[in-house]
């Protein structure tokens, strides 16, 4: 038996990546946190970060899907972002939607440094900050022969 760990490490890597830069949408008092197009659109990036943590891995064909579908999601946002953001961070957001886009998302992770910096501003949003540590990961091969893959 093949125990598959591929859309796993996948929803791990993106919850880890994506999650870790979100932040709750609070504001200080006084302020619009909404006052800009762009922070309702960070605001949808969060949620869908932090949605796909509820994502349940014992279906792999389901997780595989949620996993799909929350990239899409997050891609599309990224894209709307990029037409009302500031200048500045529109190269970074480019970056970010090809990350996500190929599975990368440690590197987004790392590309949207000055989205949060922005939405920490602007938006007055706090930045939560995740380490993962992932503990090994033994797949069996067919023959019973496994490997093991560490990650973190």
């Amino acid at each position: 038996m093949v125990k598959r760990v591929g859309g796993l490490l996948a929803i791990v890597l993106l919850v880890a990546a994506l999650a870790g830069c979100s932040g709750g949408g609070a504001k200080a008092k006084g302020t619009n946190a909404n006052s800009t197009p762009a922070c309702p659109l960070v605001a949808r990036l969060d949620t869908i970060a932090n949605n796909i943590k509820s994502v349940s891995i014992a279906d792999p064909v389901a997780s595989k899907r949620a996993l799909s579908t929350a990239v899409d999601q997050y891609v599309a946002t990224v894209h709307q972002l990029r037409a009302v953001a500031p200048t500045e961070l529109r190269a970074d957001l480019e970056r970010v939607e090809a990350d996500v886009q190929q599975y990368r998302f440690a590197d987004a992770r790392v590309d949207r440094a000055s989205l949060d910096s922005y939405a920490a501003r602007v938006c007055h949003r706090t930045v939560s900050t995740v380490t993962s540590t992932l503990a090994p990961t033994t797949t069996l091969a067919p023959s019973g022969a496994s490997t093991t893959t560490t990650i973190g």
